[in-house]
């Protein structure tokens, strides 16, 4: 079977499901995908993608409440929707869908709509025609290209290439499917990706942040040095003429303030060792609030590929208390926190679970864990909160072995130092998600098991 033999099996596979059928809704899934929902109950929905490498038209019957809002999409719904599917052919014996539709106005005029999707790898596009006239295209073309594409302009499809390949059915199908498969994760991505590079900015500013106060410390450091000069300036006092500029300590030129008597030149030397202790101080609670604000971060962009939409809520909501980062993607601005459920994978009977950011850690270790039960949490940095509800049970050691690398997998690391704690020693801190240890262990260990389906796989707490 050579490709247009097999866009007419999908166009009579569509034709056989749709016809008549009147269309109701559209979801950008991606800026590359598109699901097209009709107002038959017992009509599959319509998936187009313009992906470079695997173009394809496909009937599936996944529904997705996810869209993004392109200004493509807002002209395609106003011109589309509520119009009635006519019918789908292979235009021009190329690589061209037409997907033909009535749009009845309010005025009941009808117009006809011919929605071309060009299959040409490397170069897809979606085009809205009325009649032969383009209204809107997905990528526009000029003159000088070899096919032109300008709006109101008469739509000529691109010189036809003889040749056609033959290609492998099944293998297609197998791709289209594993591409489908993925779709979430592709527009989660999509569209919360101005949420992950804020995060990775601020993280970047964060670690220069950092540099600066690290290098306060050192010079404040070097500055603790004049406690022994002031010391030492004390007992020369009587030596040391009037307007003198400096002074030697253990063959070290240490300067004076001239125009200082010196009692002044004495304090003064006692007010840098002073200022330097202070600095010290304060730049380390400086230094210790960054690197916990790193670790956050660090923590976030390590799950962020098990996120699904209702973590993101939940995320942003943490963020803004938090006040981190502004959040300014007018698509993300305002939510709601739509659950705050951890999450739990099962191994041997027993209920492993963990939380994928603050809100869900302090659901899943102070609301639904039992006295008996333990935690689990990388030491002197963030992560996940992991808690082993045992039910009753012995905590066995394969147990604990599973819940360690389920801590490790989730955090990305290959090894790590945990502390393991039972519940009743785990107490609330200052914030949502902190925990305090009044007592615990300590287990070095090494990653030896890849847990990604498991925790692909996970279920919610209800």
């Amino acid at each position: 079977m050579n490709k247009i033999e097999f866009l007419k099996d999908r166009v009579n596979e569509i034709n056989e499901n749709l016809r008549g059928a009147y269309l109701n809704k559209i979801n950008e899934i991606s800026s590359l995908d598109y699901l097209f929902s009709f107002s038959r109950s017992s009509a599959k929905n319509l998936f187009i993608s313009l992906s470079s490498p695997l173009p394809f038209i496909k009937l599936v019957d996944k529904k997705y409440k996810e869209s993004l809002s392109s200004l493509f999409l807002q002209i395609l719904k106003t011109k589309l929707l509520n119009s009635c599917f006519i019918e789908a052919s292979v235009y021009n014996e190329d690589s061209i869908i037409n997907l033909k539709f009535i749009k009845t106005t309010d005025t009941y005029d009808k117009i006809e709509y011919h929605l071309l999707f060009e299959l040409f790898k490397g170069n897809t596009n979606l085009i809205l025609l009325n009649k032969s006239e383009i209204e809107l295209a997905f990528r526009y073309h000029s003159l000088e290209t070899s096919h032109p594409l300008i709006i109101r302009t008469t739509y000529i499809p691109p010189k036809k290439i003889e040749l056609i390949k033959e290609f492998n059915v099944d293998n297609e199908i197998q791709k289209e499917d594993e591409y489908i498969k993925n779709l979430e994760n592709k527009y989660l991505k999509e569209k919360y990706n101005s949420l992950i590079s804020q995060l990775k900015r601020k993280r970047k500013s964060l670690f220069s942040k950092k540099e600066d106060l690290e290098s306060d410390i050192s010079k404040a450091n070097k500055n603790l040095a004049y406690k022994d000069y002031a010391d030492y300036f004390l007992t020369i006092m009587n030596e040391i003429p009037k307007g003198a500029s400096s002074f030697t300590y253990e063959n070290k030129n240490i300067p004076l303030k001239a125009e200082y008597n010196t009692t002044g030149n004495l304090n003064y030397l006692y007010k840098i060792y002073k200022k330097a202790k202070q600095t010290i101080a304060l730049t380390k609670k400086f230094l210790d609030e960054t690197d916990d604000e790193i670790q956050y971060i660090d923590n976030i962009l390590a799950l962020k590929d098990i996120y699904n939409e209702n973590d993101y809520f939940e995320l942003i909501d943490e963020l803004k208390k938090k006040n981190i980062i502004k959040i300014k993607n007018k698509n993300i601005k305002e939510v709601k926190i739509k659950a705050i459920s951890p999450y739990f994978i099962e191994y041997n009977g027993v209920k492993i679970g963990f939380g994928k950011n603050n809100t869900q850690n302090n659901e899943l270790t102070f609301k639904l864990a039992k006295k008996n039960d333990y935690y689990l949490h990388l030491a002197n940095e963030h992560s996940p909160h992991i808690v082993i509800f045992l039910n009753n049970k012995l905590l066995s050691d394969d147990i604990l072995k599973e819940a360690m690398n389920l801590l490790l997998n989730l955090t990305k690391k290959e090894d790590a130092t945990i502390y393991l704690a039972n519940i009743k020693d785990v107490k609330k801190g200052s914030y949502q998600g902190e925990a305090n240890l009044l007592k615990y262990e300590t287990y070095f260990f090494k990653k030896d098991k890849d847990l990604s389906e498991e925790i692909k796989n996970a279920k919610r707490f209800i």
